[in-house]
Parts: C-alpha cells; structure tokens; sequence
C-alpha cells in the first residue's frame, strides 16, 4: 500500500510539472517581451507554438530615364542698407523669372523656397593705451533670395542655366539640380511584382540549404518606395562662371542619366 500511494505521488508530481511547462511555452507563445518589432511579435502567432519559419526580405529595382528635373537657383547681393539689397535681389530674380516665363515655364512650377537678411560685420582691430582689441563694424547687409524650378524639356536644360546666368547677372547662384519622375506610381506594380518574387526565391534557397520545405506565405509587409538619382554637383555661378558662359557661347552641359526606383518587402513564410 505504501509503495503503490509513492507511485501515485511521483506521477502526480510529474503530471503537475509537465502542465506548468506547458503553461509557461503557451505564455511565451502569446506574450511576446515588450519591446519587441512587429515581426518578432507576429512570428509566434503566425508560425505556432514553435516559432518555426524564414523570414526574408525582397528588393525590386528599375532603372528609367526620368521626366522632370528641378533646378535650385537664387540671388545673393549685398549693399549698405536693406533695402538697397533687397532692390538689388528683386530685381535679378525678377529677370530670371521673366526669362523663365519666356521659355514656358509655369508659374505653379515656380517656387520660392528661402528668403533671408543678413547683417554684414568686419572685425577691426585697434589699440588703445597699449591694449590692442578688435570690435565689430557693420559694413552692409546682405540678401539671399532662393527658388526652386521644375523643367519638363530636359534637353533644354544646359540653354535654360546659360539664360538664367544671363539675366540675373553676376548675383546669381545655382545649387543643384536634381533629376526624377514626377509620377513614379505606374511603376509601383511592377516593383511590387519583382520585390514579392525576390522574397520567394530567398526563402526557397534559405529552405533548400536547411533542408525544409516552404510553405504559405503567411507575412508581408511593403517599405516606402525608394527613388535616387545621380544629382548634379553644387555649383556657384558667380563673376568668373558667368563670364565664361558668355565668351564661350555655349550653355553648360547637363545630362539626367537615369532614376533607379526600389521597393523593398518583408515576408515570412510556413515551413515543413
């Protein structure tokens, strides 16, 4: 009798042990830690109790020749008073935007981007009783006007820069220009199509190398679309380039090569 109430101890004992491990994996399976990302939460509760699965991401990529390029420019003067460089400034930058106008740009591609005023200081230094300081001595002000412009005729690029060094003269600047897609979304199908059969192939390799099956995908999440494009170094056109502009006769070379658009996804998927 007193062995068989022993057995009957140990067997309860090990019925009582193997349900709280039981419970302790199911609390694991459904409470993941704070703290976690949203894949590492999702994956217990889409691969089961044992978190198994692949998890990869997939890229797409294109390469197109782009639409639309915006150029930066603006006008930067100086002079004794505010408003003699603000007069200054207005009237460069009226004269580009009249050139502009000319060659048919519109005003909704027109845009300011930045207006500021700047005082302008010299350090003097001076000596007093044999005690030599420097102090500062306003010498001006200074005015940069900045815009942006969207140009639709990318051959015309080149001529467009020579005219807008033309009309404003010697205070105009040219920062950069940048070359894109106005509507790159008739792409995103494709970019979609191409980043989901990137994902599939990983998990497939993945699969093979672990000697596993894939299953269904179970988990896909999709990233911003991602456009870049080689841009055109900054550059200041002051006296000396607008001089050469002007002996040379000829308007500065500008090429938009190509708009490389990608789109990543992340997926995971079922094993067997």
């Amino acid at each position: 009798m007193k062995r068989t109430a022993a057995i009957l101890i140990a067997v309860a004992a090990v019925i009582a042990t193997f349900g709280l491990v039981s419970l302790d994996r199911s609390e694991a399976a459904t409470s993941p830690a704070a703290g976690t990302s949203a894949i590492e939460k999702a994956v217990p509760a889409a691969y089961g109790s044992d978190g198994s699965g692949i998890w990869v991401s997939g890229e797409g990529t294109i390469s197109v020749a782009p639409d639309i390029a915006t150029l930066d420019f603006g006008v930067e003067t100086n002079a004794a008073t505010v408003s003699e460089a603000n007069n200054l400034a207005s009237t460069a930058m009226d004269a580009i935007v009249e050139a502009l106008k000319a060659r048919g740009v519109k005003d909704e591609d027109m845009q300011t981007s930045r207006f500021s005023v700047y005082p302008r200081y010299n350090y003097v230094e001076e000596e007093v009783d044999g005690v030599r300081s420097s102090r500062e001595v306003l010498t001006g002000y200074r005015v940069n006007n900045r815009a942006t412009v969207k140009l639709r005729d990318l051959d015309a690029i080149g001529e467009v820069i020579d005219e807008v060094v033309t009309a404003g003269g010697d205070v105009v600047r040219i920062s950069n220009i940048r070359f894109t897609l106005e509507d790159p979304k008739p792409r995103m199908a494709e970019l979609r199509e191409m980043a989901v059969a990137d994902a599939k192939a990983k998990a497939e390799h993945l699969a093979e190398l672990s000697d596993v099956a894939v299953g269904r995908l179970i988990y896909i999440s999709e990233g911003a679309a991602a456009p870049s494009v080689g841009g055109f170094a900054e550059r200041s056109f002051g006296l000396e380039s607008a001089y050469a502009f002007s002996a040379a006769q000829a308007a500065p070379s500008v090429s938009g090569g190509e708009v490389t658009l990608s789109l990543r996804v992340q997926a995971g998927f079922a094993i067997y």
